[in-house]
């Protein structure tokens, strides 16, 4: 992988360092299973500890419904981990599945909103421009 990627799995998503937009991109390609979902989670704080970033944009348009255990797991692990390698904006493109998206909602709405701002968008033009700002 090169060393704007940090993680890729065909079918599943992808994580790379956006250097022109100075943000870690998440590309979702459908579902992941438990490795795989803790995998893209970490190569996510992984960017952001290495470039330190602070905005992370993830295109979600793809992702299907996750195990129910990995997305707790996530909200209770991940959450603190991020905020701590420095996530201070975090725009979503969410899925196009209602159920995945309602799931997604739901984690991410318990997250410390004093530490993070979280935006929701159609596309992840209208993203990268609230991100830029």
């Amino acid at each position: 992988m090169g060393d704007d990627v940090y993680f890729s799995v065909p079918g599943v998503a992808s994580v790379r360092w956006d250097d022109t937009h100075a943000t870690v991109f998440v590309e979702w390609e459908g579902w992941a299973n438990t490795a795989e979902f803790a995998a893209m989670l970490e190569a996510e704080i992984k960017a952001l500890k290495e470039r330190g970033g602070s905005r992370l944009l993830a295109d979600c348009r793809r992702q299907r419904v996750l195990n129910r255990a990995d997305q707790e797991r996530a909200e209770r692990e991940w959450t603190p981990r991020v905020i701590e390698a420095g996530l201070k904006r975090f725009a979503i493109v969410p899925p196009v599945s209602d159920i995945a998206s309602n799931h997604l909602r739901e984690r991410l709405g318990s997250m410390p909103k004093s530490a993070i701002q979280i935006r929701y968008f159609a596309s992840v033009e209208e993203a990268r421009e609230w991100l830029a700002r």
